[in-house]
């Protein structure tokens, strides 16, 4: 890798504030705000004075604000109409503020945020603590991307490599983003340099893992797992290692307990704060084994394996990320067992979907549980393991390829090399605008309908591009397969017109949650944010800037595709009525939010912290009929003779 620290440090700072001005923008954090768009004057006075950028950018105009400050007086932001969000700032230009004594500052991403905490006072949202974290994890992420960005991965003869080596490649190189648009989505908070470059994706380091022993009344299992005969041993480890984790066993005399892989971080670092009191007393013993070792997938908590085993392993490890501990709950694997039993049944209700979709075995797993101990408390959550199996007969079909969305939605940032560049040399295709638009719209087709599928059926998956993973087959994007079970979203009265009863997941009473939804409008909403403004819309970013396309045109081909899969579903009316309507037609449509949430949240337990807001709509904002001759241009340039593969 040939960037050197000063320019990651540089692309760290800019995606980090990009992605940081935006959620600011579209969460509302500056409506009462004095603020106006305004031409670029006053930012280049003060760009030719400071000269600390390099680069030209086509700034047009710059947003402005006036903030409540002591020392500050002004801010500008270059900007531009987007078409996912109403606006956008302009990449790699820099954030300018001038301050009460005529003096000229440039803000990085902390700086901003600083400045919007001290400026909006008690119209800040969430809580001093919440503002802390979320500052502490921004300083983390803008840190560690700049690590990240020296990153280990290796794309040459991509398509040469076993399915499993090319999947794993594609986990790194989807790693190396994260969650697109999360301004800290890539802060490990308690990972110091050494252990972040060994526990992520992107270096490509083998993972050795420790195993504990558990007493047997103390671990929880899932129901096909029989806990006297069988552990995650059975599934990971070869005859020698597990004869030498059995003798072990006996010469220690644990015939009570039953072994687990831990971690070697959460074994010195979770462990000790929070189980303690339980080591103390044997209920868990760390064991001498050390057998196995394993590589990072695109999430830090999922292991997969050196050899082509189909077993990958998914543990818990207690440092904050995404505004949460990353353990790993046996409430959460309960639910998602409960949940792969629906998506079992569902997809037989459809013949489409019975083909195309895929799921990961999630039914394996143990979890330590005290008997004094409920399915909601902290404490037991940070011991526990899950073996996720992957369809074999994807794994071993040579003409297969399994990819992670998040892989097509991330540049590496040395280079310009995508996905697409292999797949249009392994089809023979020129690397055209033509080209890219027809193998984005093949995404597009197969993603969105066999969402659309399921949704028909009153079921959303947990699509964004870390777990929405694309079967690519016989040159073709031919399928979709889906991991992390345990947030499968529900409109029961759907379920319940497709002939499916409701699964009953394992739920806090009193506690809100995001899995049971009230409409199928609030059940749509998952398809819009997770499925298309951060996963579809991190893939047109990418694909725009690769290959030099207007973004516009992409944007096109995701609706007319969108548009094509809605009437070929089979919706009653009242269903397409509404999917047209809150598609097409409404001027917003809904937004995660990711900044409020965490603020609010201030750390603790829990999933990633949630919240909803309103966006622009994107497909309205391409506007209705005056594009329509631009859209026909887009088909044409994609109709299907010009992406088949050459006879």
């Amino acid at each position: 890798m040939n960037l050197s620290k000063r320019d990651c440090q540089r692309l760290a700072q800019q995606q980090v504030m990009q992605d940081l001005l935006e959620c600011l923008w579209s969460e509302g954090f500056f409506d009462a705000e004095n603020t106006a768009l305004e031409p670029p004057l006053h930012w280049q006075n003060c760009h030719m004075k400071t000269r600390d950028a390099e680069g030209q950018w086509p700034i047009e105009q710059v947003w402005t604000w006036h903030p409540e400050h002591p020392v500050i007086r002004q801010v500008w932001v270059p900007a531009r109409p987007g078409i996912a969000q109403a606006l956008l700032s302009i990449a790699g230009a820099s954030v300018y503020a001038m301050t009460h004594s005529n003096q000229i500052k440039t803000l990085n991403a902390i700086d901003m945020m600083t400045l919007v905490n001290e400026s909006l006072g008690d119209r800040m949202p969430g809580s001093p603590k919440g503002v802390k974290l979320f500052i502490e994890a921004l300083q983390h992420t803008l840190e560690q991307t700049t690590w990240s960005y020296r990153h280990n991965i290796s794309t040459t003869d991509l398509l040469a490599r076993s399915p499993g080596q090319y999947f794993q490649t594609m986990e790194q190189w989807g790693a190396l983003r994260d969650r697109p648009y999360h301004p800290a989505a890539k802060a490990k908070i308690g990972l110091n340099q050494a252990d972040y470059q060994h526990y992520v994706a992107e270096f490509d380091q083998n993972i050795y893992l420790k195993w504990v022993a558990i007493r047997r009344d103390h671990l929880l299992v899932s129901e096909p797992v029989d806990t006297h005969n069988t552990s995650p041993a059975e599934y990971l480890l070869n005859d020698r290692e597990r004869a030498e984790l059995d003798l072990e066993f006996r010469e220690r005399g644990l015939k009570d307990y039953l072994a687990i892989p831990i971690l070697a971080w959460q074994l010195d670092q979770g462990l000790p704060e929070a189980l303690q009191h339980e080591a103390t007393h044997k209920h868990w013993v760390p064991l001498a084994f050390q057998g196995l070792a394993m590589k990072s997938t695109s999430s830090v908590r999922s292991l997969a394996p050196l050899t082509e085993s189909a077993n990958y392993l998914k543990l818990p490890m207690s440092l904050y990320s995404l505004g949460s501990s990353r353990y790993l709950p046996a409430v959460k694997m309960m639910n998602g067992v409960i949940a792969q039993g629906l998506l079992t049944e569902a997809i037989t209700r459809d013949p489409v979907l019975e083909h195309q979709v895929f799921y990961c075995d999630e039914s394996h797993w143990w979890a330590f549980m005290p008997p004094e101990a409920s399915l909601f408390d902290d404490y037991p959550r940070h011991l526990s393991a899950m073996v996720r199996r992957y369809p074999e007969a994807l794994l071993e079909d040579p003409e297969c390829r399994l990819v992670p969305m998040s892989a097509l939605g991330t540049l590496l940032p040395d280079h310009q090399d995508h996905c697409f560049n292999h797949w249009l040399e392994h089809r023979r295709l020129p690397s055209t605008e033509s080209s890219v638009l027809g193998l984005f719209q093949e995404v597009c087709d197969t993603f969105l309908e066999l969402n659309l599928r399921l949704f028909r059926l009153g079921i959303m998956p947990e699509i964004h591009g870390q777990n929405a993973v694309l079967v690519w087959r016989k040159n073709r994007v031919d399928g979709l397969l889906l991991r992390d079970h345990d947030s499968l979203r529900l409109f029961v009265p759907w379920l319940n017109q497709a002939g499916l009863d409701d699964p009953v997941f394992r739920l806090k009473k009193g506690v809100a949650n995001t899995l049971y939804h009230d409409t199928a409008e609030d059940l749509l909403f998952y398809l819009l944010s997770l499925g298309i403004q951060v996963n579809l819309r991190a893939i047109i970013d990418t694909l725009a800037q690769r290959y030099c396309i207007e973004e516009k045109r992409l944007w096109l081909v995701l609706r007319y595709s969108l548009t094509r899969q809605i009437d070929r579903v089979a919706f009653s009316a009242e269903a397409r009525d509404l999917l047209h309507r809150v598609c097409f037609e409404q001027e917003h449509w809904p937004l995660k939010l990711l900044v409020r949430p965490m603020l609010e949240r201030a750390g603790g337990p829990g999933s990633m912290p949630f919240g909803k807001g309103w966006t622009v709509n994107p497909l309205k904002r391409l506007g209705t009929p005056p594009d329509a001759t631009v859209a026909r241009s887009v088909q044409a340039d994609i109709k299907p003779e010009n992406i088949s593969d050459p006879a």
